[in-house]
């Protein structure tokens, strides 16, 4: 048997379907570039040399998908150069010498494109020890870090689903380059050579 139609019943549905779509809304706005739902974990601080930047795309397949560099670029500092790859097909305007800056409509024209877009830096030493520091970043962090400059960053996890989290940065302090690299060696990278069908 249904329940008893009446004004009172309607408006509570309502509410209540208002306020969960406003509450998923706003949810979704901190993490759009991650697709979690659950809050930010902090675990902490670390500093260094941002010595690579990397962009990559997921490319689906029937069976699995494959993520794949549309750029890769590290900081080699004992001989002064910027070296690596990209796909000019995808990221064409996003280097500048050896910046790199990924404009909301490029990421917008991936994420249409392929899905899932994940920038990841390398930065460090972070110790004494020698470790680096391998995380992503979300779009507008990934362009405040400035590769072959140094920065301070916060570390967190962000939950991509119930049993996985993903570790990401973001910077609370930069500091460029003191100048150009002496070398910048840029090569292309071809999705489609690479990866049928792209």
């Amino acid at each position: 048997m249904c329940p008893p139609r009446s004004r009172r019943r309607f408006l509570l549905l309502v509410a209540t379907g208002s306020a969960a779509s406003l509450a998923g809304c706003s949810a979704l706005n901190w993490s759009e570039e991650t697709r979690s739902t659950a809050p930010p974990e902090a675990t902490g601080s670390a500093d260094g040399l941002v010595w690579q930047t990397q962009i990559q795309v997921e490319l689906d397949r029937t069976d699995s998908s494959v993520l794949a560099d549309v750029l890769r670029l590290q900081y080699d500092r004992d001989r002064d150069e910027v070296f690596g790859a990209i796909d000019a097909a995808y990221v064409d305007g996003a280097l500048e010498g050896a910046s790199v800056t990924v404009s909301q409509e490029l990421h917008d024209g991936l994420t249409s494109e392929f899905g899932r877009v994940n920038y990841k830096v390398k930065l460090g030493p972070t110790n004494d020890a020698g470790e680096h520091l391998h995380a992503r970043a979300r779009r507008a962090a990934f362009n405040e870090l400035p590769l072959a400059g140094r920065a301070s960053v916060e570390r967190f996890w962000v939950r991509a689903s119930d049993d996985l989290r993903v570790g990401y940065v973001r910077p609370t302090e930069t500091d460029p380059p003191g100048g150009p690299p002496g070398t910048v060696d840029v090569g292309r990278l071809d999705l489609g050579a690479t990866h049928e069908g792209y």
